[in-house]
């Protein structure tokens, strides 16, 4: 129980601290002018590519070929060879191209986002002072979690509410869409991407833990994320010969490696991913409880 007060006022005083406000204005800002972005940039394009694809027009207006423009031939070929997961081509197939783009703009921009608000967050309270006062109240292992709540909480509020935004902006700029069967597709990419989140919001906690500045946390997370990206490819494009299994079990320690999985519409492959990028977050976080536990915070 004190863990969820130790959660609930996380969330508060984040409220009170416009916190959690410029997060979640974050979210639906990037939401509504990514979207808003490409849908333009979709009105630009429809009509080459309609040529090009030889795909009939209709009036002209933004989104009215799309929907045929993604079921031709011409094009899922090439769709075809950009995703390497036959698996993930299947799925992907027959969604309308809105909902593709706000799942691209979210799964892009989470491991960003949940290292912007996490990575500082308990550096800069035991730099301060304040966490030697939560301690009083709460062992370090409810004062570490209630912060991983709080915040895992914030992002997803975020999350859902610029799924509203990008819908929102979808049903008013792009002609023909099926708009009702649209909202809940970009809900469940929001909440798809939340998991996402969860190993970022990990990594960026766990440093935090480790480090005694905010500034010196946001760097190494920074460091961190960039890593967590190339490293995996890496691995994969180097680890040859009668040692690559070995190697290759390394990547599953990065987001990177599972986070496939959700872009997938079968419930077991999505099941597992996001499973296995909780346990990702929660083994980064815990690494660094584990110095937190033994770090003095006077």
């Amino acid at each position: 129980m004190r863990t969820i007060r130790s959660a609930i006022f996380e969330l508060v005083a984040a409220i009170r601290s416009r916190r959690a406000i410029v997060l979640i204005v974050l979210y639906v800002a990037m939401s509504l002018i990514v979207m808003n972005g490409a849908i333009s940039v979709l009105a630009k394009i429809e009509s080459p590519i309609a040529d090009v694809l030889q795909v009939e027009k209709t009036d002209g207006r933004t989104g009215a070929v799309s929907a045929a423009i993604w079921q031709s031939k011409s094009f899922q070929r090439r769709v075809r060879a950009m995703v390497r997961n036959p698996q993930v081509y299947d799925d992907l197939v027959g969604k309308h191209p809105a909902e593709l783009v706000f799942a691209w703009i979210v799964f892009m921009a989470v491991p960003f986002l949940a290292l912007f608000v996490s990575s500082r967050r308990i550096a800069d309270e035991v730099k301060s002072g304040a966490a030697k006062y939560m301690l009083l109240r709460v062992t370090r292992l409810e004062y570490s979690m209630g912060k991983y709540l709080g915040i895992a909480l914030m992002i997803l509020i975020g999350l859902m509410l610029g799924a509203l935004a990008a819908w929102a902006v979808a049903a008013i700029r792009i002609y023909g869409a099926d708009i009702g069967s649209l909202l809940p597709s970009m809900l469940m990419w929001a909440v798809k991407a939340w998991f996402l989140s969860l190993a970022w919001l990990g990594l960026g906690l766990g440093v935090s833990h480790i480090c005694k500045s905010g500034a010196k946390a946001d760097a190494i997370s920074l460091m961190m994320m960039l890593t967590w990206a190339i490293l995996p490819h890496l691995i994969n494009a180097f680890a040859t010969g009668p040692i690559s299994e070995k190697f290759t079990v390394l990547v599953r320690l990065f987001p990177s490696s599972v986070s496939s999985g959700l872009w997938r519409a079968s419930f077991m492959p999505v099941t597992a991913s996001a499973l296995w990028l909780v346990m990702l977050g929660l083994f980064w976080f815990s690494i660094g409880h584990i110095w937190f536990a033994k770090r003095d915070v006077r």
